[in-house]
């Protein structure tokens, strides 16, 4: 298969057009590696970029070149926090009292939509920071159930709260999430059965949610060890030649079968969402920053 087929220029409008990106998919789908390349991407396309995301044990700044404009952020709760709460109350001294309070700061740490707030308005306050040098903030947001739970927090949080400071911080948020000149939502997936269920859900419950979600990146594409007319004479070989040839040719008659399935998913995944599909295509080496270089140069050569 040609190289050609795995290049979609899509990718390159997304990072030129959106100040927001979020880029989630199911666990081992390789999303931080493709936030990793459009960060990159948007290096060479805007000048920068600030990678984001919030975990307990970050891995992009593995990733990128350090070479790169490239700022990258975790967004830890415990720091996070007190500067949300700053921003609602306008009351430090109240504030600092309360956040010495253990019981206080556990409650925060563990009521239902607290986390989710003020991780979403620490994104806003970083894309509302760089807006000014023009560069992408580009979010690696957690795997896809949890992700749709996260962007939808500031509806569920209006429901129920309808007055005050609280529903003025999730009007604020959504007008950032639902913004679809500004914000898109990415999603990765592999080309296999449980991945592309999973993302055709995801699609279904984002456009419920209103959120500008264009593009699915299908990562890891195999591609066929020969080209179509020489299947016949696979075949052929295999059925003529009990040697080492005859098991190579056999071998390869069934990595043509994985091609075909992985194929038959992206052409299922294809006709169930409205919306561009990029391929890229199996990656082999194990070091995170080569992996992304060769991902980028597929994107972008």
């Amino acid at each position: 298969m040609a190289d050609s087929l795995y290049r979609d220029r899509s990718l390159e409008t997304l990072v030129e057009q959106r100040d927001l990106i979020l880029v989630t998919g199911k666990g081992g789908v390789g999303k931080s590696t493709v936030a990793a390349a459009l960060c990159e991407l948007a290096v060479r396309r805007r000048g920068g970029a600030v990678a984001v995301e919030s975990t307990v044990c970050p891995r992009l700044a593995t990733m990128l070149d350090p070479g790169a404009s490239v700022q990258v952020v975790n967004i830890e709760l415990e720091k996070a926090l007190p500067a949300l709460i700053g921003r609602i109350a306008r009351l430090p001294a109240i504030i600092n009292a309360l956040l010495t309070n253990r019981v206080i700061r556990l409650f925060l740490r563990t009521a239902p939509a607290v986390g989710e707030l003020v991780l979403l308005d620490e994104i806003r306050e970083i894309v509302d920071a760089n807006q000014p040098r023009g560069w992408p903030v580009i979010v690696d947001l957690p795997a896809s159930g949890h992700a749709v739970a996260l962007l939808g927090t500031p509806r569920a949080a209006r429901r129920l709260v309808r007055v005050g400071p609280v529903e003025r911080l999730c009007d604020r948020l959504e007008q950032m999430l639902l913004d679809q000149r500004r914000c898109e939502l990415v999603v990765v997936a592999l080309p296999e059965e449980l991945p592309v269920n999973e993302t055709i859900e995801l699609w279904r419950r984002a456009s419920e949610l209103g959120l500008n979600c264009r593009t699915v990146v299908v990562n890891q594409v195999p591609r066929p060890p020969v080209e179509e007319p020489e299947r016949a004479w696979l075949d052929q070989v295999r059925e003529a030649d009990a040697s080492t040839l005859g098991r190579v040719a056999g071998a390869a008659r069934d990595e043509l079968l994985g091609v075909d399935q992985a194929r038959a998913q992206i052409d299922r995944l294809r006709s169930a969402v409205d919306g561009a599909v990029v391929e890229l295509p199996r990656a082999v080496d194990l070091d995170p920053r080569r992996r992304v270089g060769a991902l980028l140069h597929t994107i972008a050569p």
